[in-house]
């Protein structure tokens, strides 16, 4: 039973990282979108725009690679990234000759890319014999990462067209179940957030789901994935896409106007501008975590609602027909930018309208019938007053807290319990990722005093919601970490 437990908090770990590492390559995307957008005929008719967008779409699966392994590896070393980009030619140059009708796409740079970070931090210190000197410590990296792909190769021949199958098999039933299919990707997406392995559902369906040929210049390719097909002229690919505009456009910034409007009178000033401030990003961006964070915890039946009025609008911008898309979020920007590529985009406005209307309306009535905990309304508890110096022991050692500067590093530093409580600490797009020595030692009120919108604890894993600013906090706190 221990064992078994053990292997599942490993996994556990293993895929909240590996989500976390999707996010690099999956940054690129709106660089990539905003130029092919741009050159396309309709806009500015720039021909080498519209090739060079088009470049970083062709190559994914080697970005995924590169930025994977770049994720997984300690100090983000682009030792890894080498490593993985020699991985995956030597992967797939193995595997034309083995067998050319094999395509591992996107998957095959992820498994790359996890390949060669997790084998950095296995060798990049090894120690070779003398005579071999060189090619220890970081040099061995590449070696032992083509070799393993090597290996990876030779296993694939045999095992990846069956697993292929099931993948095409699961990928086709969820594109031709149509609002099923629809429904159930909407609700997953949004209840994999709090556990942030949503990345890792969106990568198969934006990156992996589905085939669309393409010619260039007297060469057939097919792309898979229901962005990559959207962005190729794909008249078919969006569905998976078009519902979340409603959502991140006109839904949540209803509900954050729900929850100012039941917020406690003598509170409403303070939580107001907090929540304004994120239904504009959510709006203009669609990164909605800031919001989903504010209730997720607090008032959960509510966020169980939010994930199935997702799934319902999948269904709903699917039976109008409407084919969006997005290198980023289901933002304003994106809108406008996927508008031209699109089919019947004008009609997200009355549905987002009518969309938000429920959500006010509906998270109002739910907050006061049921006097749900949402941001304003939480009872006031005095133990949510205690300073960063009242945390446990390890926050408050000398050697923790009484050299950290009076910054806002500092504070997030004095909250999460001081330097000799931090593992290891990254971030996604909003969002601090970390291994802590213990959990307890964290300090949610603390870090909420400077600006956290939420803490998830489970095990030594913590993440600390922050917003768009998660990635500078990160890299702040890891400058007084050194």
């Amino acid at each position: 039973m221990n064992t078994l437990k053990q292997c599942t908090v490993a996994c556990g770990r293993g895929l909240v990282a590996l989500g976390k590492a999707l996010m690099l390559p999956i940054a690129v995307l709106p660089v990539a979108g905003l130029i092919l957008r741009l050159g396309q005929p309709d806009l500015l008719n720039i021909a080498f725009m519209a090739a060079a967008g088009q470049a970083i779409f062709s190559n994914l699966p080697t970005i995924f690679a590169l930025g994977v392994a770049i994720g997984f590896a300690r100090e983000n070393h682009g030792a890894a990234a080498l490593a993985a980009y020699i991985g995956y030619v030597i992967l797939t140059s193995s595997l034309k000759v083995l067998d050319p009708s094999i395509d591992m796409g996107v998957l095959g740079g992820i498994i790359v890319g996890v390949t060669a970070g997790l084998l950095y931090n296995k060798y990049k210190d090894i120690k070779l014999p003398a005579y071999l000197a060189f090619f220890g410590g970081r040099r061995f990296v590449p070696i032992v990462t083509g070799a393993a792909c090597l290996l990876i190769a030779g296993a694939a021949y045999f095992i990846w067209p069956p697993i292929a199958r099931v993948i095409d098999a699961f990928g086709n039933w969820t594109i031709t179940s149509g609002n099923i299919g629809l429904f159930f990707y909407g609700v997953a997406n949004r209840l994999l957030i709090p556990l942030g392995l949503h990345h890792i559902l969106n990568s198969l369906v934006w990156f992996q789901f589905g085939d669309f040929e393409v010619v260039r210049e007297g060469v057939t390719t097919v792309l898979h994935g229901d962005l990559t097909r959207f962005f190729a002229g794909d008249p078919m690919a969006g569905p998976f896409m078009a519902g979340f505009f409603p959502i991140m456009m006109f839904g949540l910034p209803a509900a954050a106007l729900a929850m100012i409007a039941t917020a406690n009178t003598a509170r409403k000033k303070a939580i107001g501008g907090l929540l304004l401030s994120m239904a504009l990003t959510s709006f203009l961006t669609g990164i909605t975590e800031p919001i989903e964070f504010s209730f997720m915890f607090l008032a959960f039946p509510l966020y169980v609602l939010h994930s199935l009025l997702t799934g319902l609008s999948m269904v709903i911008m699917n039976v109008l027909d409407v084919k969006l898309g997005f290198t980023f979020s289901a933002g304003l920007f994106d809108y406008l930018l996927s508008y031209g590529l699109g089919k019947n985009g004008l009609y997200l406005i009355p549905v987002g309208i009518v969309y938000g209307l429920v959500y006010y309306w509906l998270f109002k009535w739910v907050i006061l019938k049921f006097n749900l905990p949402t941001p304003g309304r939480e009872p006031e508890d005095p133990s949510e007053q205690e300073t960063p110096a009242a945390a446990p022991a390890v926050a408050n050692t000398a050697a923790n807290q009484d050299t950290l500067p009076d910054t806002r590093a500092g504070n997030y530093l004095r909250g999460l319990g001081g330097q000799a409580n931090i593992k290891s600490i990254g971030a996604c797009a909003t969002r601090l990722r970390l291994e802590v020595a213990d959990e307890n030692a964290v300090n949610d009120s603390a870090l909420k005093a400077v600006g956290a919108r939420g803490v998830v604890k489970s095990g030594s894993s913590v993440q600390v919601v922050i917003g768009p600013e998660a990635d500078q906090i990160c890299d702040e706190i890891k400058q007084l970490l050194k």
